[in-house]
């Protein structure tokens, strides 16, 4: 009985509690970077999707609809014979139209690219704001839904350089050439993208951009025909390389100038790279600024 009285009256001390708080404390700091390469592979069903209905609406409701792919390296080419062959009297060592086709091919493409893409976020203004849509898929869709204009200009150089004797047999390497002038391309519309969100004006700058861009670029006329300041200034432009490695490619005997092919090929990487970084960086706030 005593035993049972002693055990009885023997207190239980409850097991040791924990403080309430814990001492580690989070710190919640915003992200840097939100998107990496492999999602651009990953969202390709939506960039079809994009590019498919850019494309439609470029053309809805146009009298002349998908002719202007066409009609209008058609006139800048007849421009450029006017200017530079008739007046000028520029001579490029090989048939003009060849010569002149293959130039408006890379620069129509970008033309085409560049404006789409520059206002494709500010477009899309709700997408952009309220989904959680990848945006980078908007510029990249732009640039996809201009291929026709890239197709229809090479497919004329091609024909015109057939029917001059003058393609060349190392035009097997020109799918090398659209891939060199999608990724410059890339990254151009990527950086303007990204600035045009937080910058209006660059809407307003593009257009002007471009004819200045028409003008620095050997569209019409040879590296050969300009002199040492000039000639230093356009060799500078990235297109510029990207145009004769085009016309190496196409046109049979065209000697290029390698120097800027090694520029353009240079200036081609950090621009992919700089707009990749810029454009990651920025993404985490488009919601915000758009």
């Amino acid at each position: 009985m005593t035993d049972l009285h002693l055990r009885a009256n023997t207190a239980v001390e409850p097991p040791p509690v924990g403080p309430l708080e814990h001492p580690a404390v989070r710190v919640i700091r915003p992200t840097k970077r939100r998107i990496s390469i492999a999602d651009v592979f990953g969202d390709t069903s939506v960039v079809r999707v994009l590019a498919a209905r850019d494309f439609k609406v470029k053309y809805k409701q146009s009298l002349l609809g998908p002719i202007w792919l066409l009609f209008q390296p058609l006139a800048l080419l007849a421009a450029f014979l006017v200017a530079f062959r008739g007046l000028a009297d520029v001579q490029s060592g090989v048939p003009y139209v060849v010569f002149a086709l293959v130039g408006l091919t890379v620069w129509s493409f970008f033309q085409a690219s560049m404006i789409m893409g520059s206002a494709s976020l500010i477009t899309n203004i709700m997408l952009v704001r309220f989904t959680p849509c990848p945006r980078f898929a908007f510029p990249l869709a732009s640039m996809i839904a201009s291929l026709p204009t890239l197709a229809v200009t090479a497919l004329a150089a091609l024909v015109a350089a057939a029917v001059n004797g003058v393609l060349s047999p190392r035009v097997v390497l020109l799918p090398l050439g659209a891939v060199w002038l999608f990724l410059l391309t890339c990254g151009a519309v990527a950086l303007v993208a990204s600035f045009t969100v937080r910058y209006r004006d660059m809407l307003s700058a593009m257009p002007f951009l471009l004819q200045v861009g028409l003008f620095l670029a050997p569209i019409g006329y040879p590296l050969s025909e300009l002199g040492p300041t000039v000639r230093a200034l356009v060799d500078l432009n990235p297109l510029t390389g990207l145009m004769e490695a085009w016309r190496w490619m196409v046109i049979s005997g065209y000697v290029p100038s390698f120097e800027p092919i090694g520029i353009s090929l240079a200036e081609t990487g950090v621009v992919v790279i700089l707009g990749w970084l810029i454009f990651a960086r920025l993404e985490t706030t488009m919601a915000d600024e758009i």
